[in-house]
């Protein structure tokens, strides 16, 4: 069992916002099955956003939390210390191209959607084998562009947080396999393992979601970026309290991906290791 997995009820109940996004529910068994269950050392979450994700798979283990954006850090850090007895991360803001830790420190690193949001992604490539230990995994998610589009939002050229500048733009669609190995392997890095999610149904439950949130936020915010930090404001909010009513009938209609799991999904995890040359 990943470490966190004994925390999720109490950490759900407590991260707010994050426990109700559907690709996020979805993708956190993936990230599990993908995690060493058993190491020791520490822990790095590159792009950590609310750390709603980095508690559930790191649990209390020893975890730096990398982001961006200072208010993102804070929100996590608020969070945690609303847990009894949690362990407060370590939170530095710092880009995932620049990352200021020496060689090898950390046994396992996730990174979560983060790729795609980077100009230079090959630069946070060979960042990512700066910090990886010799012996250790990292699991990275990004989209996943078989399909040649994102979301069906995308396919019907209806624009996002996504296509504006800001910290949300992606400047790429996402990756294949291959594509994402390609990358990797300039530093040598390797896929040892990938599986999928966000498939079908769930990219179709997210993308109305999306869609109503983007016109809340035009409409009442009257702008076209944001960031984690910013959506987390909406928590005490009326509209976002209806929505978790809401929300226990999304989940159940996303589960209809039970019947799709032959088929890739709209999101890409993989398993990463040192090859064996730079080892």
């Amino acid at each position: 069992m990943a470490y966190g997995s004994s925390k999720k009820s109490a950490h759900t109940a407590s991260v707010g916002i994050s426990a109700y996004d559907l690709p996020t529910q979805d993708k956190i068994p993936v990230i599990e099955k993908l995690m060493p269950s058993d190491y020791r050392g520490l822990a790095l979450d590159i792009g950590s956003g609310t750390g709603y994700t980095t508690y559930l798979v790191f649990g209390d283990r020893p975890t730096v939390c990398v982001d961006l954006y200072a208010p993102n850090l804070q929100y996590h850090r608020n969070r945690i210390a609303s847990l009894s007895l949690a362990r407060q991360p370590l939170c530095i803001v710092a880009r995932a191209t620049a990352l200021p830790f020496k060689p090898g420190v950390f046994r396992v690193i996730l990174c979560s959607e983060v790729l795609e949001h980077l100009e230079d992604d090959d630069a946070a490539a060979k960042e990512l084998a700066w910090v990886l230990a010799s012996d250790g995994r990292a699991v990275v998610t990004v989209p996943h562009s078989k399909w040649g589009f994102a979301s069906f939002l995308e396919l019907c050229r209806i624009k996002t947080v996504h296509d504006f500048p800001g910290p949300e733009r992606h400047f790429r669609v996402g990756y294949t396999k291959e594509s994402l190995a390609r990358v990797l392997r300039r530093h040598g890095l390797q896929i040892e393992e990938s599986c999928y999610y966000l498939r079908f149904f769930t990219r179709i439950a997210t993308d109305l979601v999306s869609l109503g949130h983007l016109l809340f936020q035009k409409i009442v915010h009257r702008r076209n970026v944001w960031n984690w930090s910013d959506v987390t404001k909406l928590e005490d909010n009326l509209v976002f309290r209806i929505y978790t009513r809401i929300f226990p009938m999304l989940w159940v209609f996303s589960r209809l991906d039970r019947l799709f799991l032959w088929a890739p999904g709209f999101g890409l995890v993989a398993a990463i290791k040192k090859s064996q040359t730079e080892k």
